[in-house]
């Protein structure tokens, strides 16, 4: 299963380019917390079925 963690990353120019990569980097980091919270429901969705 590959997911293109660009999607839904918005690009902004804020500031220096420490605050743009440090923008970059929380934005990842709730997309793939968000991702992972998805499978995990995913998969209690399915053993509960069974």
């Amino acid at each position: 299963m590959e997911k293109d963690f660009n999607e839904g990353i918005e690009y902004q120019n804020s500031g220096t380019p420490q605050d743009a990569v440090m923008n970059r980097v929380n934005q990842t980091f709730d997309k793939m917390t968000e991702d992972v919270k998805n499978m995990v429901d995913e998969n209690e969705r399915k053993n509960n079925k069974e």
